[in-house]
């Protein structure tokens, strides 16, 4: 069975959840390429290799390569997309010509219009209840039916969505894609350190907090992170935006350990073509979007 809407039309992908893309290490390319194996759309950030077509690339407007290093890493991959700056509309012309699918991550619908006129082929509308950095300052349905009204192209919603329910009611909303960070976390395709999966699996939404505390090198960039982190990170004057991922060998306790406010239905280390399963198990009851719905 697959379910198609405009977003998956447009990218290829057989399911409308978008891996959101992690950067710092935790998320790459094995927890990419399982979603994708799964019939998702995976992501990476622009300095991981994306495994197949099924992948797509995500740029950080504060820290984008040279233009030629953008061109290049365009034509190996089907959709890029860009998040935290201003739309821009010759950077996504610049995509465009390599014949990539370009979106664009906003928070606000100011952002999504731009990001319309800019040539964008789609939307992805960020809710405060996101985990890592949060671009707007609304929770996501109340952003999410704003931005439906004002632009044409398919719009994906972001921010605390981590069960079937939510998928489906964000689908009924008119939304063509979930994006989907959290969730994934605790999967054994990710890197997350296992000390942050283990946080990650005890905490609820009310142990996440929004913050701007880990600012070393991104500045005026909030963030929503496990408050036991947040604290032992004040604690000890750590500011480093990087999440801990297997392998480290400092202490992760006072690291970024980013997390949405769906963390508390993280409950278990499931394979992510399991946990992609459950997302979509409740799509059955959702009518279809004009006539996109196939099985």
């Amino acid at each position: 069975m697959t379910y198609r809407t405009r977003f998956t039309e447009l990218v290829g992908c057989e399911w409308p959840v978008q891996l959101a893309a992690m950067g710092g290490g935790v998320g790459g390319t094995e927890l990419a390429g399982a979603v994708g194996a799964a019939g998702g759309l995976g992501m990476v950030s622009w300095d991981e290799e994306p495994p197949d077509e099924r992948c797509g690339v995500n740029f950080l407007v504060p820290f984008l390569p040279p233009p030629d290093d953008i061109v290049d890493i365009a034509r190996r991959t089907r959709v890029v997309e860009f998040f935290f700056g201003d739309p821009d509309d010759g950077l996504v012309a610049l995509v465009r010509r390599t014949g990539a699918i370009v979106g664009w991550q906003v928070g606000s619908v100011g952002e999504a219009e731009a990001a319309v006129a800019a040539g964008c082929d789609y939307v992805v509308a960020q809710g405060t209840e996101a985990g890592g950095h949060v671009r707007g300052s609304e929770p996501l349905d109340v952003l999410l039916a704003k931005v439906l009204t004002r632009v044409s192209t398919p719009v994906v919603a972001a921010g605390g969505i981590a069960t079937p329910e939510r998928v489906a009611e964000a689908i009924d909303s008119g939304a063509a894609a979930v994006r989907v960070g959290t969730r994934f976390l605790a999967c054994p395709e990710s890197r997350a350190h296992e000390h942050y999966v283990q946080n990650l699996l005890s905490a609820s939404g009310d142990d996440t907090v929004l913050t701007d505390w880990f600012d070393l090198g991104w500045p005026d960039a909030p963030h929503r992170v496990l408050r036991q982190a947040l604290d032992a990170a004040q604690g000890s004057n750590w500011r480093l935006p990087l999440p801990p991922c297997r392998g480290e060998t400092r202490p992760v306790g006072n690291m970024a350990q980013y997390a949405g406010t769906g963390v508390g239905h993280v409950v278990s280390v499931q394979p992510a073509s399991v946990v992609l399963a459950n997302l979509v198990s409740r799509l059955d009851r959702v009518p279809p979007q004009r006539s996109d719905r196939s099985e």
